[in-house]
């Protein structure tokens, strides 16, 4: 999607964004109402039974420590905990539900009225006219419900195993009956970066509380979009298109902005937007047609009659609390004041990654806090270049805190310059090397010894009298020739700012 279509179009028309986030809480041990373990893969249909396939006669037991991790979720995202809740039934017919039910809630969540705030860099542009520079915006919560996952269908003879052109489908149940949260935004959201922004940031909170491993790829969180589009300063909402199948938070962005400029055109040539689910196809950048959405389901809900409501005293909600740990936002704010890092730098470091911080504070820890402005520098700029130039993760790198402190402190203590320790740097990230073993086989170490490069510079005026003469006659922009003189015949190991010092002196 070109940027000057999106920005073209929105420039007329306000998109209005809502999400809809599933997230598997995969870090317990059994299934949402029995004992069937959780875990990704497998042989299909091994890790079933009467409960969660339904079979008559089987009774649910709900999980203790899956109740428990939705109102975690929904303390750490701000939300007022109901105090009398249930379950209810949802009734629809999909080859995966085995019971052609879905143990979910209904209008009595366990979490209502919460809020996120994001950071988004740079201004708001025509997305976002209200917004001048980088803003913080709130985004709106209106529910976490918990419910039970559906299996998983497997297309066989079709192209990539999509339905499209599949001889028959097969039906694992092995994901059936795993505890899932649903969280559901207002629709606050007003750009593509917006909507990724706050699905990064749901992700650093669910994987700060222990609950699931958010994993995207293996479906453990899944992401789907309400979007319609509307004329600038109308208060009504346009019609909207649901877009599924975004299994990433480019694809997340991309496909919304896909969606924008497709719902805007389509108005501008006169046509009409229609209420629908469309699917995202990676591949071909584009959404197309599900099925139509022109009248809701009825899924005629009723209360789970094998299951008892819920009452939670304000005691043991308050307990929940004090286990809370520290959360993206929290952590931002306290390597602010700790560490005496700019906005912008604790942003990135707790934007996206719970890593990147753990990381930061482990170096900091090795080299001092008088040098945690250094280490972010070599971390937002060197290793961040690094991770996304070879394509891996952090954990997957060879660099680790104590390299990165090293680094520093030999760049600080004048051992080598701030150009070679980017050299280092590259060569500590390919072979794992240490800073130090790099320097010393290399040959790289600084000369900072005033007297040696006295020797030189002294050399250097006598070669160029007619400089020398030129610069004492105001002619000052002539130092760094003297500079880069001297840096030629030291072989580029003299310490700039020495041979800027000795230089100063001589030339008075």
């Amino acid at each position: 999607m070109a940027k000057d279509r999106l920005a073209s179009a929105l420039e007329r028309w306000e998109a209005v964004i809502g999400l809809e986030i599933h997230t598997e809480l995969t870090t317990l041990a059994t299934k949402l109402f029995c004992g069937c373990p959780v875990e990704f893969g497998g042989q299909p249909n091994s890790r079933v039974c009467p409960i969660c396939l339904g079979l008559p006669g089987s009774l649910p037991v709900p999980n203790q420590a899956a109740i428990e991790a939705t109102v975690l979720a929904g303390l750490a995202t701000h939300c007022e905990i109901a105090e009398w809740s249930q379950f209810h039934r949802k009734n629809y017919f999909y080859p995966d539900m085995p019971k052609n039910y879905q143990v979910s809630q209904y209008d009595a969540p366990f979490c209502t009225d919460g809020w996120v705030e994001i950071d988004i860099e740079g201004d708001g542009g025509p997305q976002r006219p209200d917004r001048d520079g980088a803003y913080t915006t709130r985004i709106g919560i209106t529910r976490i419900h918990l419910e039970e996952d559906t299996g998983k269908m497997i297309h066989v003879g079709g192209a990539e195993g999509r339905i499209s052109g599949a001889t028959h489908s097969l039906a694992d149940f092995n994901r059936a009956g795993t505890g899932l949260i649903e969280l559901v935004t207002e629709p606050d959201i007003r750009t593509p970066e917006e909507a990724r922004r706050f699905a990064q940031k749901l992700r650093l909170i669910w994987l700060s509380l222990g609950i699931s491993d958010c994993n995207m790829e293996e479906g453990s969180m899944r992401v789907d979009a309400n979007v319609s589009v509307r004329t600038r300063g109308e208060s009504e909402f346009g019609v909207k298109a649901e877009v599924k199948n975004m299994n990433s938070f480019k694809a997340l962005h991309d496909a919304l902005a896909f969606e924008i400029v497709r719902q805007a055109e389509e108005l501008e040539s006169g046509g009409r937007v229609v209420q629908e689910t469309r699917h995202w196809d990676a591949g071909a950048k584009i959404t197309s047609s599900l099925r139509s959405k022109e009248e809701a389901h009825d899924y005629r809900y009723f209360p789970e009659p094998d299951m008892v409501p819920f009452e939670f005293t304000e005691e043991w909600i308050e307990t929940l609390r004090a286990v809370l740990p520290e959360l993206p936002d929290d952590k931002k704010k306290r390597l602010m004041t700790d560490y005496g890092i700019p906005a912008h730098d604790a942003t990135v470091l707790t934007g996206e990654d719970l890593a990147m911080a753990e990381f930061f504070e482990a170096a900091v820890t090795i080299a001092g806090a008088e040098r945690a402005k250094a280490i972010s520098n070599v971390m937002l700029n060197d290793l961040s270049m690094h991770l996304n130039a070879a394509g891996i993760s952090l954990a997957e790198s060879k660099v680790v805190p104590s390299m990165v402190a090293e680094l520093v402190a030999l760049v600080e203590d004048g051992t080598i310059s701030s150009k070679q320790a980017k050299e280092v740097f590259a060569e500590m990230a390919e072979t794992g090397d240490s800073p130090g073993a790099i320097v010393e086989l290399r040959g790289m170490k600084q000369v900072s010894d005033s007297g040696a490069i006295e020797e030189v510079v002294d050399r250097v005026l006598a070669a160029s009298p007619d400089q020398v003469e030129a610069y004492r006659g105001g002619k000052t922009g002539l130092m760094g020739f003297f500079v880069g003189q001297v840096m030629r015949e030291m072989g580029g190991q003299a310490n700039p700012k020495v041979v800027n010092e000795v230089l100063a002196e001589k030339l008075r």
